[in-house]
This record gives structure tokens, sequence and C-alpha cells, in this order.
């Protein structure tokens, strides 16, 4: 059971990486258009247009902010199956052959 639980463990800790760190580079790639945005919407009080590119543009911040959020969370999952097979060979041991 410990080599199955340290399996699934890795498999999900390496798909939650890479959505977290595809995630975290968009967030960082959009900062600028953001900044942008925030700039333009600040100078011109008012316009309908700006607003909405800010919206815009907060809005996406905002989902890849997240993205990158859910994905650490879910690597913690995978770290978690990676504990559970560490700690497993001495709990299935503890109790004996019994199955």
């Amino acid at each position: 059971m410990h080599r199955h639980a340290r399996m699934i463990g890795t498999v999900i800790l390496a798909i939650c990486l890479a959505v977290l760190g595809s995630f975290a580079y968009y967030a960082v790639a959009g900062l600028g258009d953001f900044r942008k945005a925030q700039m333009v919407h600040e100078r011109n009080p008012g316009n309908a247009m700006y607003d909405l590119q800010y919206f815009v543009a907060a809005s996406q911040l905002v989902f890849v902010i997240g993205g990158a959020a859910g994905g650490a969370l879910l690597a913690l999952n995978g770290l978690t199956w990676i504990a559970l097979g560490g700690v497993a060979p001495r709990l299935e041991s503890g109790r004996g052959d019994a199955r």
C-alpha cells in the first residue's frame, strides 16, 4: 500500500506543481497589463471604456492568482499522500499480518 500511496502522491504533486507554475507565470506576465489598465482607469475617472478594461484586467489577475493558490493547495494533498506512504509500512508492521 505504501508504494501506491507514494506513487499517487508523486503524480498529484507533479501535476499540481505544473498547474501552480503555469498560473504563477501568467500572473506575473499579466501584471503589466493590469498596472497599465489601472493607470489609465485612475487618469480617466468615469470613462466607461477604461472602467471595463480595468474590470477585465482585475478579473483576469484574480483568476490566475486563484488558480495558483488552488494549485498550491492541491499540491499539499500530494504531499499528504507521500507522507501517508511513509507512515503506512510502520502502521502495517505494528498490527501484524492480519489483513
